[in-house]
Parts: C-alpha cells; sequence; structure tokens
C-alpha cells in the first residue's frame, strides 16, 4: 500500500476510535450494553471492514475491562485507547501510534502487554504511568464484600475472556472434531462432559458446512453442566421458568428426548418469538411455550417433575465476557434481584412434584444470590431440602450445591442447587 495513503487510513482509524469510545462510554454510563452499541454504529457505518471493526471492539472491550486501572492513568480519550490497546494486544497497531503522539506518549514506552498475566500488567503499566495499581481497582468496591474473602484469583479469571464452548451429541463429537479442525478453529473436547468442545473466540461458525453446523449449538460449559444437573428423565414433565432464549431449554430436550414433556415460560414476548423460531429450525414437538411474569401471575398447573429456575441475577460470573456490565450493575440493582429470586424460587416450588428436582441456577458470583438465598428458602420451607448430585466437570459427588468459578472451565461463573420436596 503506497504509504501515504497507509498514513490517511491509519489517521482516519485513530480518530474515529476516539470518538467511538467516547460515544460507547457516555451510552454505557446510561445503563446501555456496550456490544448492541458497537452494533448499531456498525450498522450506521458499512463502510469499516473486519480490520476496523477488530481494532475498534478489540479496544473498547478491552478499555472496560481495564476501566479501574485506565480511568486514573490516562489524561485524555487518546490516551485511554493507547493504554487498553496495549493491555491486551500482542503489538502496536499503527493507528494506536498515532494516538501515543497525539496523547503525548513517546513511542518508545509502548510496550504491548497482551502475553502478560494481570499482576505483570500492573507492573509493566505502573512503570509507564508512574501510578501503583492493584487488582482490587478492576472492579467496583462495592461487590467485593459480596465474593467473599479470596478475591484475588476471582479478579484475575474475570481478566481474560473464556473460550467459546459448543455442544453437540456425544455420538457425532469425533465428526465435529474433525470439520473443526479443517476449519482452523483448534478444538479441544472437555475431558469429563463428551458434548462439549471449546474453540478460540472470534471464530467463523457460519463457514463451516450446513450438515456440521446443524450438529452444534453455541452454549458455555457452565450452562451445560446445568442441563446435566437438571438430568430429565423419560416420561417426565419440566418446566424451564425463566427460559430466556432458550440454549438450556433445546439442551433439555436433548438430553430427555421426545419422551419428556417441556414447558418454557418467559415474560418477554420477544424472546419467546426468537426461541419459536429456533424450534422451528431443530424441530422439537416435545417444547410449548407460554409466556409467565412471575411477579404478577400465578405459576402454570402442574405439578412437574422438574424444574428449571435460571433465575434473573447480576451476572457477575460474565464479566470477563461483557465488562462494561461491571460498570452498569449497582448494589441496588442486586438488592432488587435477592427480592426477585427469592419471589421466583418460592412460586416455582409450589409446583413440584414429591421427589421432584427444582434446579435453581444463576451467573452469578455473590453469596447473597446465591448459598445465602438457598439456605434462607430451604430455612422457610422444611419439607424441601438439598438433593445430591456428582459434578459433572470431575465426577464428584457434592451435597446439591455447586459453585463453577470462572477458571473450572475455563468458562462463566455459575451457581446450581437442585432441591427435592420430600415425598
Amino acid at each position: 500500500m503506497d504509504p501515504a495513503r497507509a498514513d490517511r487510513i491509519y489517521e482516519r482509524q485513530a480518530t474515529v476510535l476516539t470518538g467511538l469510545l467516547d460515544e460507547v462510554a457516555a451510552t454505557v454510563n446510561d445503563g446501555k450494553p456496550l456490544d448492541s452499541t458497537l452494533s448499531h454504529f456498525y450498522h450506521a457505518h458499512p463502510e469499516f471492514g473486519s480490520r476496523d471493526r477488530r481494532l475498534f471492539s478489540g479496544t473498547v472491550f478491552a478499555y472496560f475491562r481495564w476501566k479501574g486501572w485506565i480511568d486514573p492513568v490516562a489524561s485524555n480519550t487518546a490516551a485511554t485507547c493507547v493504554f487498553a490497546h496495549l493491555l491486551e494486544s500482542p503489538e502496536v497497531h499503527p493507528a494506536i501510534l498515532k494516538l501515543a503522539g497525539r496523547a503525548g506518549l513517546s513511542e518508545s514506552s509502548l510496550v504491548p502487554m497482551g502475553h502478560l498475566s494481570p499482576r505483570e500488567k500492573a507492573g509493566e503499566l505502573a512503570r509507564l504511568t508512574g501510578t501503583s495499581l492493584s487488582l482490587s481497582q478492576l472492579v467496583p468496591a462495592w461487590v467485593l464484600p459480596m465474593m467473599g474473602t479470596d478475591t484475588g484469583q476471582l479478579i484475575e479469571a474475570l481478566q481474560t475472556p473464556p473460550p467459546t464452548w459448543l455442544r453437540c451429541h456425544p455420538e457425532v463429537r469425533e465428526t465435529i472434531l474433525t470439520a473443526l479442525k479443517a476449519h482452523g478453529a483448534d478444538p479441544a473436547p472437555h475431558p469429563a462432559i463428551l458434548s462439549a468442545i471449546s474453540v478460540a473466540r472470534g471464530i467463523n461458525l457460519r463457514s463451516l458446512p450446513r450438515a456440521i453446523r446443524d450438529h452444534i449449538a453455541i452454549q458455555d460449559l457452565a450452562s451445560q453442566v446445568t442441563g446435566l444437573v437438571c438430568d430429565p428423565q423419560a416420561g417426565e414433565t419440566w418446566w424451564d421458568a425463566c427460559c430466556g432464549s432458550g440454549g438450556k431449554t433445546l439442551h433439555l430436550a436433548s438430553l430427555g428426548g421426545a419422551a419428556v414433556s417441556l414447558l418454557a415460560t418467559d415474560k418477554r414476548p420477544t424472546i419467546l418469538d426468537e426461541l419459536g423460531r429456533r424450534l422451528a429450525e431443530t424441530g422439537c414437538p416435545s417444547i410449548t411455550t407460554a409466556l409467565w411474569d412471575g411477579t404478577r401471575q400465578p405459576p402454570p398447573e402442574g405439578p412437574f417433575d422438574g424444574i428449571l429456575l435460571d433465575a434473573p441475577c447480576s451476572g457477575t460470573g460474565t464479566w470477563h465476557r461483557n465488562p462494561d456490565a461491571r460498570w452498569r450493575t449497582s448494589p441496588e440493582t442486586v438488592e432488587a434481584l435477592l427480592t426477585l429470586q427469592s419471589h421466583l424460587l418460592h412460586a416455582c416450588a409450589t409446583r413440584l412434584k414429591p421427589g421432584g428436582s427444582l434446579v435453581y441456577a444463576t451467573c452469578s458470583l455473590t453469596r447473597d444470590e446465591n448459598e445465602a438465598m438457598i439456605e434462607r428458602f430451604l430455612v422457610a420451607s422444611p419439607e424441601l431440602k438439598l438433593k445430591p448430585f456428582i459434578n459433572p466437570l470431575d465426577q464428584a459427588l457434592g451435597n446439591g450445591a455447586l459453585r463453577i468459578n470462572p477458571w473450572d472451565g475455563p468458562c462463566n461463573g455459575m451457581f446450581i442447587a437442585r432441591i427435592t420436596r420430600q415425598a
């Protein structure tokens, strides 16, 4: 490429990136998700190709992941972009060199830190800026007491996005692995869960042959564990109370087969419309859907052999995938969720058959939403108790409650409790 033309491209990328970061920071501050803001931006600017988008998205996501360190040391948006890029990149992009000049940073001081651990990054950024940094700055201060006493390992895990996890039927796993390898996806089968395969983030799965795509679903490892803990059996009736877009619903249908009857409910019509489209594509006649607002309506008629309550939660276990969420969540949000979770738990329990399973799950890492929630619920419901199960990740028998940490996959953080009504 002509050097003069390349220089103009890098100057434009630098200008667009600073404007985009300012725009996104403002929308996140207003409580809007980062990914939807970026999606709207790219839709409005189709002139930006894949290389532009990699630079823009990578830098913006990196900023929110390391915001707790960057904000105290960056004097302007140009410096913010430079530090965000350096913290996650293996090399310095030419557009970032342009921004370094605008920020008054010398080119010789720019050291890419993408290969370093979080603690090593803290030392390198401190050397560059002269400011001491700690891991605790990387999450809001209010959440630390909710996560326990030893938060260092947890915060480090939240700084590294996990791989993409796929779910397939164990019978076709070898075929799927072969196809993924042929497309450069570098797949890694889980050693204990035969349905789970991890691939690097950013792999274009749409490029796979349709015959392969039809046999895989994107589903995080912790989510797959939730379905395995439910363990639906032929002839049972199950209720997925807060089904969302239906990832766990479809997993339950796959595990139980056509002989399992599934009711999937959610309070959002658009979500159920999306699930309806997925059901039409996959062909699951055993699944029916219905609107249900657990705060306003009685539960659907039961009783059910099994109930999955994938409860609305703070999502702290997904903060490595959605780094902006840590800055959009507040203690008031968690307090409101605790009230909702308790209400939904008690409502679902009224429809559980004696001997059946009520599985409570959150993608949260706060004790109040998880262990403490279940403890309070069981004290108030003496006819219910924890139902022990084998942890699918390591085959160890537990007491009926399981916390999945982000480094266990690596995957989303998750809490799962299986409860039964005594016969």
